[in-house]
């Protein structure tokens, strides 16, 4: 029992660590409470008047219709069987998460949960060209993913929505029997820069989406020279992720005081707090781990009190709003690549997401895995719908990575689909944590475009450190 215990634990520090990863690989993860009081917040909130470029009205959708989509879902006559997985009247789809893995439970549950929602909504709406949607769901539980894309290669036409921690391992098996995908995310470089994909969120291990820490760095000045700390991971996956912020950083001018390679389970984070203090370090960027209470208390315990703390998108979740309740957190930010669900009140395709969702899923969770399955979800029925009767893979991804402006109905900026032109994109915004959940900073993102910051300096290119 002892041995099974720290092998959990163990697990679960890994598991924390590549979701880590993979959120800030896929460059803007989010996950929404509603917004409130202040949490130590030196700047204040700002409105959200101004209309983003990638909004969009839900107020007259009509069936089938996905913000400024339009029938992507439908009434149809498509007959045949086109591909594996695909009869006269339905189409069998995938998509995968690890919500069964041991050592963290009900991890990556939102792809399930809207693939679950998004196939019904699909299906009311009259399906595929008249075609419904039937899904399979594969629980990879973070060590499995190989075994659940060999079963997925046996009845599905595609994989849609999907995302794994451990997603390198399904590569070869996937690409060998054909499926093709449109995944929520992708991780590993291996399924980055794998075929038969097209990816709604382009990703580039040589660009850096590093936005929060220009703007931070503008709106605290003793940033540029007194010094960042960046809270990184010894694990040989992670390590490049700390290489480039501090590029990042150090191209923007920004001196940097630490690249901290901590281990997946910190025990005892005085050490590290220590250190940062001692080199006058004024911001920290913390990409390792998902809960930051430890870390904010060794801050505390060492007297030290940092001007910002840029948070990494795992820990942009109700968790941290409450652990803002038991611990008083420096000013705490998470930067964000699409609309968060707490501005569902401004863009009405917010809010379908949320109905969507409400309709099908008894406590849904809006975050930033809610967003990239839309994203990916959307993108595979608009691709699909317009194949017709040829329903194939091929088609599918050939409409797919068409798109050179897709925002998900208006939830992400502008994105350019084609898997030859991988570009990240320049857009980001700013949220801050208050004790009542997670705010819009107009103050700090400084929106040049809607409620986004576009100007490219956001994106910083750096070696790849693989």
């Amino acid at each position: 029992m002892r041995r099974s215990r720290r092998m959990s634990r163990t697990k679960t520090g890994i598991t924390l660590a590549a979701a880590a990863a993979l959120a800030l690989t896929a460059v803007g993860c989010s996950r929404s409470s509603s917004g409130g009081g202040s949490a130590g917040g030196a700047t204040t909130s700002g409105s959200a008047s101004a209309s983003a470029s990638a909004s969009s009205s839900g107020s007259a959708a009509g069936p089938g219709d996905f913000g400024d989509l339009k029938k992507i879902c439908g009434p149809g006559t498509a007959k045949g069987a086109t591909s594996r997985g695909v009869t006269d009247t339905e189409i069998r789809l995938g998509t995968s998460a690890d919500p069964g893995a041991a050592a963290a439970p009900g991890l990556e549950q939102e792809f399930f949960d809207v693939g679950d929602a998004f196939t019904k909504w699909c299906n009311a709406a009259g399906g595929i060209n008249g075609r419904k949607i039937v899904l399979d769901k594969w629980d990879a539980k973070l060590f499995e993913v190989g075994q659940t894309v060999t079963n997925a290669c046996q009845k599905d036409f595609m994989l849609v929505g999907n995302g794994n921690a451990f997603d390198s391992a399904g590569v070869k098996t996937r690409l060998a029997c054909k499926l093709g995908q449109i995944p929520s995310y992708v991780v590993s470089p291996e399924a980055a820069n794998a075929g038969l994909q097209v990816q709604g969120l382009p990703q580039v291990a040589t660009s850096y989406q590093a936005a929060g820490l220009r703007l931070l760095a503008a709106t605290y000045p003793d940033t540029k020279t007194k010094g960042v700390g960046i809270g990184g991971s010894n694990l040989s996956s992670l390590i490049p992720q700390g290489k480039r912020i501090q590029q990042s950083l150090q191209q923007y001018g920004i001196k940097v005081t630490t690249l901290q390679e901590q281990p997946p389970l910190v025990d005892n984070y005085r050490p590290y707090m220590e250190e940062m203090k001692s080199k006058g370090t004024v911001g920290i960027d913390q990409f390792n781990g998902q809960d930051a209470t430890a870390e904010v208390q060794a801050m505390k315990n060492v007297g030290w009190n940092p001007q910002w703390f840029l948070l990494s998108v795992p820990f942009y979740n109700s968790s941290t709003v409450k652990s803002a309740n038991s611990v008083a957190y420096p000013p705490s930010y998470v930067q964000l690549t699409h609309l968060p669900f707490e501005l569902a009140n401004k863009y009405p395709v917010l809010q379908q997401a949320k109905e969507i969702l409400n309709a099908a899923i008894a406590k849904p969770a809006y975050t930033d895995f809610t967003a990239l399955a839309f994203n990916a979800w959307t993108l595979w029925a608009k691709s699909a719908t317009a194949c017709g009767s040829t329903l194939t893979v091929d088609c599918v991804l050939s409409k797919a990575g068409t798109e050179k402006a897709w925002t998900a109905g208006g939830i992400f900026p502008p994105a350019d689909t084609d898997p030859n032109n991988r570009k990240v994109g320049d857009c980001a915004l700013m949220i801050r944590l208050t004790t009542t959940g997670w705010v819009y900073d107009e103050k700090v993102t400084n929106p040049d475009k809607g409620v986004y910051n576009c100007n490219p300096a956001n994106v910083q290119t750096v070696k790849s450190y693989q």
